[in-house]
């Protein structure tokens, strides 16, 4: 995985410097941004990613690095059948994650005008997640009184490092020459069970 990794920042970069040499009398520019996403996977359940990206680009082509935190806290009922009562008891369990997620991204800029700019973007990512799951439950159930007197939850921490690639695409809307407002969304398919849709909004600055 590390060999991929590096072979694309390299294939990005010398796409970017090409591109450079090719159309020398165009200057370069650079931009900064601060977006808030949803995931609306399940990934681990939703969750929302704070993230902010510095690029370089022309008129028509750039590259970007990304750097983001994503949470999520998410509560699933555990359903246990209990025979003697006919009923199915259910506990709910509350999980977390949390995830460090940074990305290298290309991309082309097919609109660019003053006030607006749209990205389609490609590109690899990294993450570095800490998991709370339950291992175990163990309970005692009083019939009588319809309700649990022993309830206890053995949560387990898994750690998981994530790679793979992203897609997505930026919509930049310029309200002052050098202030926007930012939409984006981003496809990210990672490795052990990392795939992600997030959809979020933010503010673009050019510097």
């Amino acid at each position: 995985m590390k060999t991929l990794l590096i072979k694309s920042i390299i294939l990005i970069v010398l796409s970017f410097n090409v591109s450079i040499f090719a159309k020398g009398n165009d200057s370069l520019n650079y931009a900064i941004s601060f977006n808030y996403y949803r995931d609306l996977s399940d990934t681990y359940g939703g969750g929302g990613l704070f993230s902010g990206e510095f690029t370089i680009y022309k008129s028509w082509y750039g590259a970007g690095i990304n750097y983001g935190h994503f949470h999520s806290e998410y509560t699933f009922l555990f359903k246990v059948p209990y025979d003697e009562i006919g009923q199915i008891l259910e506990i709910p369990i509350q999980e977390m994650t949390s995830m460090q997620i940074g990305t290298l991204s290309g991309f082309l800029r097919p609109i660019q005008k003053k006030w607006i700019a749209v990205d389609l973007i490609f590109g690899v990512g990294f993450g570095k997640a800490q998991n709370i799951y339950i291992k175990n439950i163990d309970y005692s159930y009083n019939l009588d009184e319809n309700r649990f007197t022993y309830l206890y939850r053995d949560y387990q921490l898994v750690k998981r490092t994530h790679f793979g690639y992203q897609v997505g695409l930026n919509i930049s809307i310029y309200v002052l020459p050098k202030i926007g407002l930012q939409l984006s969304s981003r496809i990210q398919d990672l490795s052990n069970g990392g795939t992600f849709f997030f959809v979020g909004a933010g503010l673009c600055f050019r510097l």
